[in-house]
């Protein structure tokens, strides 16, 4: 076990403090789309409800969520949590929506954004954003580097820095052992991908050990998620809470299945470059060295400076001209 890694675990634990009543939670914006870092996030948030006896008495996603079932169902006590990642700010406006209306239509209740990081592209979009979240008064904010913790200041005076959920599946996965001599480049293709993924890619003269998440998933992925997705949108037209349960229910044991597969995939490999944060958290999570290259907008030598600089087997990538 590596010390370093079991600290970060630990950095999570006043979470716990923030919660009002462990049996009076509601999680929403669990991430039903196969964005394996989101996946890897959604599992550490759930291992450490089960690390920390936290009862979640109602999960939605963003097909489900319905303001009205939460409104019949919220009590003075309880605390929403709201699913962490590095989707708030304008780029991902269905989730920052979320997140909106939260603090918009619940007041009085405490609400806890979980682990992110920030971006806005538009100084507009921030400052009309920052003052909804203003108008809360119980509004706990959680940063992952010190840029977002900044930035946060606008938006709430409850704002802590925290490592990303993901770090609470350390210790619940198989760790590298052996070697193989192939050295992956985990490489992003999104919105956030920058010139480094091109100059990397322009120096090898084999693309086979280049992949993003998309590459690791399988046919029966997309449509297990097109079946879910299409099902929570009915089960919420129709307000079938049982429904939306059940969903989460398989959702939560096929994600966990992908997981498995990419952690196999990733063990196979004695070095991983890689653009993703993810990438990153998941090659330090499972004993893999790795070197971590930064997406558009910092985020990722953002966190590694924050938190994993001093892993002995990760350091920040450097191109080689």
């Amino acid at each position: 076990m590596n010390q370093l890694l079991i600290d970060l675990k630990d950095k999570l634990n006043p979470i716990v403090e923030l919660i009002k009543d462990k049996n009076d939670v509601f999680y929403f914006d669990y991430p039903l789309h196969l964005n394996v870092g989101d996946l890897l996030i959604y599992h550490g948030t759930e291992q450490f409800f089960k690390d920390h006896h936290i009862n979640v008495t109602l999960k939605r996603c963003e097909y489900d969520l319905d303001l009205e079932e939460v409104k019949a169902k919220i009590t003075p006590n309880t605390t929403i949590l709201l699913h962490g990642g590095g989707n708030f700010g304008d780029l991902y406006p269905q989730h920052q929506k979320i997140r909106e209306e939260m603090v918009t239509h619940f007041p009085n209740n405490r609400i806890i954004v979980l682990p992110q990081t920030a971006y806005f592209k538009h100084e507009e979009n921030l400052q009309k954003s920052a003052a909804l979240f203003r108008n809360h008064s119980d509004c706990h904010l959680l940063a992952r580097d010190e840029r977002t913790e900044n930035l946060f200041a606008q938006f709430s005076n409850h704002v802590y820095l925290s490592p990303d959920m993901a770090h609470q599946l350390y210790g619940t996965m198989e760790t590298k052992q052996g070697t193989t001599g192939e050295q992956l480049y985990f490489l992003r293709k999104d919105i956030e991908k920058s010139h480094i993924e091109s100059e990397i890619q322009a120096t090898l003269s084999d693309l086979n050990n280049v992949k993003d998440w998309d590459d690791l998933l399988l046919a029966s992925d997309m449509k297990f998620e097109l079946w879910c997705s299409r099902f929570s949108v009915l089960a919420n037209k129709f307000n079938l809470g049982f429904v939306k349960d059940k969903i989460n229910d398989v959702w939560y044991r096929h994600s966990m299945g992908v997981i498995t597969r990419c952690q196999n995939i990733f063990l196979n490999y004695d070095n991983i470059i890689t653009s993703r944060l993810h990438g990153h958290i998941f090659a330090c999570l499972l004993g893999i060295p790795n070197e971590v290259c930064d997406n558009s907008y910092g985020k990722n030598s953002g966190y590694y400076n924050q938190w994993t600089k001093d892993i002995s087997f990760a350091k920040l990538y450097e191109h080689k001209s």
